[in-house]
């Protein structure tokens, strides 16, 4: 262990790494195998697989699916080497392999199942779920029960029963094991926080560690040392856990365990210190989607001026304490020589330091600024939604949400083009037609049985269900960029193409409730000047009035 540098016990978390995919192997094992397996944490899947191992029957066919380096190979080659399992199941631990060169992944599974039979071993299979879409299309026709149950499986719901079973397949998918979830206590992913403990924790057992703490002792000035350090705080491993929950959620980036190992790599390994390297480098597929929320983009007068301030190498007392006090971090800013970008490397530091005291806490004169206010606000309604059940409390903190943020949200952008209308809160914009604005009533409200009987908390989002008069709307899912806009909409922002998918979201809501609003039996007309007509139906017959606009 001792020729081992941090740098080469951090390989092993790169996705180039020969330890990025578990195979079945009978070489000696090494001490980059004791630092690989200090990272290991049990998934919920693998304990759930067990247990149905446990009592599965001949015959049976289990397939262990999801993406590309989520862990299934990782998972059955531990499996395969359990004596409860070894000689109980037949295993293929890979199904985008073949068994001969010139033998299609297809044709491989063609193969495995005609071989296969109702009095065997139980077969556990590994695959991606583009994989089992294909042998559902292209499999062989004497194969035509699995190719079935692989479809319905693939057209069921994402929160069906697990494992999804059907005839004598069972499935268990990454999709239905979320590393994310929301949390109160704003502990995103208890996966990736055991992942960053067993990385990070700071006890004699612990090989990265044992490392670090030797290249400290010799070369404290290492990058990846400072690195390191850095990410053994634990207010910086929330913050990062959040930004992934968000990437998420907002990008709709599946996170796998080898993608996140590689994520850390960069963090630690890249060319600069990790609060840059978290938003630089086009490689991991992570960071490209975490770039976008770089702290560095946002501009206020005061994260302004202090960037001008700095460049200019103005006298800044308090910042040079600072400065001083993140020393024995290993992170170093000389104010005497300037270089570019510093500023904007300094500012992405407080950002990550936020939930940290650290000094005289210079730093957390820019905290209200990263505060993740809205993430929190997301949070806070999609536990109000999952937990519902009519309490006057729940249904109070519920309707401020209903009628402040969304219903509001939705009507601002349903009258955007008709200014006229900015002050009547039950009204709807319809059209325009010769420079006259056609309007109709419309009372928008919760559903609230529909709210309390439904399932409307999922693990990226939740269903909003709303009424226009006494009809009930199809339910809506809000996810979070649709949650983003409908707040930038009620604190007066202007859509544009950048808000495309919200957007597209937000038209089909708008057209559910016009649709609904036609059939009202009253309509407006505004003139542009200043008048208004009201027509009004009333059995067979239709009274048209003016008012002033």
């Amino acid at each position: 262990m001792s020729a081992i540098t941090l740098r080469k016990a951090l390989g092993v978390l790169a996705k180039s790494s020969s330890f990025s995919v578990t195979t079945v192997t009978h070489r000696q094992k090494d001490e980059f195998d004791q630092i690989k397996e200090q990272l290991f944490v049990k998934q919920e899947i693998e304990t759930e697989l067990q247990r149905y191992l446990d009592v599965a029957k001949p015959g049976e066919i289990i397939f262990l699916c999801g993406s590309s380096g989520d862990g299934k190979s990782e998972i059955l080659t531990r499996c395969q080497s359990d004596p409860r399992y070894q000689r109980r199941f037949i295993f293929h631990l890979d199904a985008t392999h073949s068994f001969a060169p010139r033998q299609s992944a297809i044709d491989a599974l063609n193969e495995l199942f005609a071989n296969y039979h109702q009095q065997s071993s139980p077969l556990l299979i590994g695959i991606n779920t583009g994989m089992l879409a294909n042998f559902a299309r292209e499999g062989a026709e004497c194969h035509k029960v699995i190719r079935s149950a692989i479809d319905s499986f693939l057209s069921g719901q994402q929160d069906a029963s697990r494992p999804y079973r059907n005839e004598n397949c069972s499935f268990f998918d990454f999709e239905h094991y979320p590393k994310f979830q929301f949390d109160e206590n704003k502990q995103y992913s208890s996966f990736i926080k055991a992942l960053l403990d067993n990385l990070t924790r700071d006890d004699d057992n612990n090989l990265f560690q044992f490392i670090f703490r030797r290249d400290e002792s010799f070369n404290p000035d290492l990058k990846e040392v400072a690195n390191f350090k850095l990410l053994c705080v634990p207010g910086v491993q929330n913050v990062l856990i959040t930004q992934l929950f968000k990437a998420r959620l907002i990008k709709d980036q599946f996170v796998t365990t080898r993608t996140l190992l590689d994520f850390l790599h960069h963090l630690l390994m890249g060319p600069g210190y990790l609060f840059d390297n978290l938003f630089t480098g086009a490689e991991n597929d992570l960071i490209k989607k975490v770039s976008d929320f770089d702290p560095a983009r946002l501009h206020t007068y005061e994260l302004d001026q202090f960037i001008l301030r700095y460049e200019l190498g103005l006298v800044d007392a308090e910042l040079d304490d600072f400065l001083a006090a993140i020393e024995p971090l290993h992170i170093k800013f000389d104010r005497q020589c300037v270089k570019p970008r510093d500023a904007t490397s300094l500012i992405r530091l407080f950002w990550l330091l936020q939930h940290e005291s650290l000094g005289n806490n210079y730093h957390r004169k820019f905290s209200a600024f990263f505060n993740e206010s809205l993430f929190e606000r997301y949070s806070e309604i999609w536990h109000l939604h999952r937990n519902y059940t009519a309490d006057p409390e729940q249904k109070r903190s519920l309707n401020r949400f209903y009628a402040f943020e969304l219903i509001a949200g939705i009507q601002r952008y349903a009258n955007r083009k008709a200014p006229e209308l900015s002050m009547q809160k039950e009204e709807f914009f319809l059209g325009e037609f010769g420079g006259v604005k056609i309007t109709a009533p419309v009372e928008i409200k919760p559903d609230w049985d529909a709210i309390r009987n439904k399932n409307t908390a999922h693990p990226t989002g939740f269903d909003v269900y709303l009424k226009v008069g006494q009809n009930p709307l199809p339910h809506i899912h809000i996810g979070l960029n649709l949650f983003e806009l409908l707040d930038k909409l009620n604190n007066g922002y202007r859509p544009n193409k950048y808000d495309k998918n919200a957007i597209v979201l937000l038209d089909e809501i708008v057209e559910l409730i016009a649709e609904q609003a036609k059939s009202s039996s009253e309509i407006k007309f505004y003139d542009g000047r200043q008048r208004v007509y009201r027509a009004k139906a009333d059995d067979d017959m239709i009274t048209i009035s003016g008012m002033e606009g």
